[in-house]
């Protein structure tokens, strides 16, 4: 039932959820309701409307076709699951009141309206920190829910909001996020800075990574070129319920990678040297549009140029989705002079519930 309660929580399509097979019915009932229906953390951070009715609709129907194929005639459907069901529904949905059976037909007939527009939601990813984890096992097959911390972010479902891409979350920061979980070392006692870094969720990994290491230096720089975005980005690192918000110092800054560029970018230096300093870099999807290559470039090596920071080399970190395999080529080419280290990817901590996992995405690590 732990995949049913992750998939639940990051908003996977309703059309991929399917409840076990091996599990009791009462069994199902009680998970059902005790890990999504009454749980305090979606009471209070719950997935869309939107997207509730579309999983409980699916969930029904399903419940309801395992009732056709038991010979339990006393078991039936929670009440509390089709009262929540309901719920779930504006005033134009079904009218609130009795959840008799005779209502399961109505209830699971009706979809989402056409043509409506996917809403805001709270999503919720469960991680485990590398120290939980037994092994060598990066696929239990017994999972120990205790063994896992999550994390909460309020985000678009939308591609582009407001002339931006930065109010979702995009694969590649799925993927860096799970190299630095395996690798926390990379991050903790570091001064890290990450460049665009949308609504938060690479950046709640890393803050939450640096929370739980036994080292007490270290500092955490959020940037992007959005006020709006960093904005929400804020919002998200800071929900109480999430590790990250007890990170005492988190820094949040508009940062335009054209100034890299500029004659003048002694304000940007200074910047990077005197109060930033970073150990590392990072950035996930930050190269979808040529223009962002030369600037993005700039940026880095001024960074990098700064020199070794107590004996240790300073490193950028990028994943990069290929979506255009010449802007690809001009970010390489625009990189001469740096060496790149190709980061071989082994296991993702995290599903993606709208882009598909087998895009072609590149991590490698950057020096001088």
């Amino acid at each position: 039932m732990f995949t049913l309660l992750r998939d639940y929580a990051s908003l996977v399509p309703a059309r991929f959820i399917q409840i076990p097979s091996n599990v009791p019915y009462a069994e199902i009932n009680r998970c059902l309701v005790e890990l999504l229906v009454l749980n305090p953390h979606f009471q209070k951070y719950p997935p869309s409307k939107q997207y509730q009715r579309s999983f409980w609709k699916m969930i029904i129907g399903q419940l309801e076709d395992i009732l056709t194929r038991t010979s339990e005639e006393d078991e039936e459907i929670d009440p509390r699951i089709l009262d929540h069901y309901l719920s779930v529904f504006s005033s134009s949905g079904p009218l609130l009141g009795t959840s008799a059976p005779g209502l399961r037909g109505q209830i699971c007939d009706r979809g989402l309206p056409l043509g409506e527009v996917p809403s805001k939601s709270f999503v919720t990813h469960f991680w485990e920190p590398k120290s939980n984890q037994l092994q060598g096992e990066f696929h239990p097959k017994v999972i120990n829910l205790a063994s896992h911390r999550t994390f909460t972010l309020e985000e678009s479902r939308t591609t582009i909001e407001g002339g931006t891409t930065g109010f979702r979350t995009w694969f590649a920061s799925r993927m860096l996020a799970s190299y630095l979980i395996q690798n926390p070392g990379i991050i903790e006692g570091k001064r890290v800075l990450e460049l665009g870094s949308g609504i938060g969720f690479l950046g709640i990994i890393a803050a939450s990574l640096q929370q739980l290491s036994p080292k007490d230096t270290f500092s955490l720089w959020l940037t992007d070129v959005s006020e709006e975005v960093l904005s929400q980005c804020r919002h998200n690192i800071q929900l109480p319920c999430n590790v990250s918000s007890t990170h005492k110092s988190v820094q949040f800054r508009v940062l335009d990678w054209e100034e890299a560029l500029r004659t003048d970018h002694e304000p940007l230096v200074a910047l990077l040297r005197d109060e930033i300093n970073p150990d590392v870099i990072l950035g996930a999807d930050i190269v979808f549009d040529p223009s962002l290559v030369p600037p993005l470039i700039s940026l880095i090596a001024l960074a990098l140029q700064l020199g070794p920071k107590n004996g240790i080399q300073r490193s950028a970190i990028i994943t990069l989705t290929i979506r255009n395999a010449e802007t690809f080529r001009l970010f390489m080419n625009h990189a001469e002079g740096t060496t790149f280290e190709p980061i071989v990817k082994r296991w993702f901590e995290f599903i993606d519930a709208v882009e598909a996992t087998d895009n072609d995405v590149r991590a490698l690590r950057i020096t001088l």
